[in-house]
């Protein structure tokens, strides 16, 4: 495949993208579980729902740490979920000092409610055909909710950051590759990665693939191919902004042999922890690896 038409798909997505009007709801919600002793308010809390590309609705949660809003706007960071969809607000970032986005992608979690597949699964749903594949709309979205904190009169837009876990990690790579806004990124443990070597595995969201395939092995070829432009392999000579990534090497669902080829292709700033006695799920010690990570290049 060449890497031109590659380019080229992406550059047609975000030109498409930008053609759809933002369009977004932003409503402030009670502060429930998001205020500390003495009942002090620490953020203010809102529910999102804008359009995306192809105009589908999507929704997400804005939480703004509360006080004067310094000179130059609060640095944010958007913070995406893993396959299943639903991940907490992201509030302990913004007690931090961010404003946080948390996004969910076209039919995942609160955004199913807008859109939802109508056969298949993310990761096989129109396999075969690269225009109408379930990522091109999910990695825009992401691209979206970038677009809603841009439009913040209290965000500045110059201090971006974008942090995952697991499908949430392949979702940081994806978007750090395609939207040179972002100023940071921090890939826990990312999926999927490296198609070509994952397509193999029999561990769940993996074998949904796997399974596909064998049961249409007509459509490998073409399916291959598709997935060529939405794998981060193809992509992580893009990303242009300081990343750290994680890893395990006991963890079956996203092996570090898929990880590693997509980290040594993105160019430096950039940096591993690879852990050796950990499965699949987060550890206390990265989560201030990356908060350490964001204050450097974010602040």
């Amino acid at each position: 495949m060449a890497r031109e038409d590659i380019r080229r798909f992406w550059d047609t997505s975000l030109s498409d993208l930008s053609k759809v009007p933002l369009d977004a709801s932003v409503q402030q919600v009670e502060p429930e579980g998001l205020i500390f002793e003495g009942a002090i308010t620490t953020l203010t809390h809102y529910r999102v729902t804008m359009s995306s590309f192809e105009g589908v609705r999507i929704r997400a949660w804005l939480s703004v740490p509360v006080g004067e809003v310094p000179d130059r706007g609060w640095p944010a960071v958007m913070t995406l979920p893993g396959y299943g969809g639903v991940m907490p607000v992201p509030a302990h970032i913004a007690r931090y000092g961010y404003v946080t986005l948390g996004l969910y992608p076209r039919g995942q979690a609160e955004s199913a409610a807008e859109w939802s597949l109508d056969h298949g699964t993310k990761v096989t749903y129109n396999i075969t055909d690269r225009e109408t594949y379930y990522y091109r709309g999910a990695y825009m979205d992401c691209v979206r909710g970038l677009d809603l904190l841009s439009s913040r009169p209290e965000v500045d837009p110059r201090r971006l950051g974008v942090w995952g876990r697991s499908q949430g990690g392949g979702l940081t790579l994806t978007t750090s590759a395609l939207d040179g806004r972002v100023r940071a990124a921090v890939a826990e443990l990312p999926w999927p990665c490296s198609f070509p070597v994952g397509v193999g595995i029999t561990d769940a969201p993996w074998s949904e693939l796997t399974d596909y395939l064998a049961q249409h092995p007509g459509q490998r070829d073409q399916a291959m191919a598709t997935l060529e432009y939405f794998d981060p392999l193809s992509l992580a000579e893009r990303i242009d902004c300081p990343i750290l990534v994680n890893a395990a090497t006991d963890d079956e669902v996203h092996p570090y042999r898929t990880i590693a080829p997509v980290f040594e292709k993105i160019p430096p700033i950039k940096s591993l922890i690879v852990y050796p006695d950990m499965e699949h799920g987060g550890r206390n010690d990265f989560a201030n690896h990356a908060l350490a990570w964001l204050d450097r290049y974010l602040r």
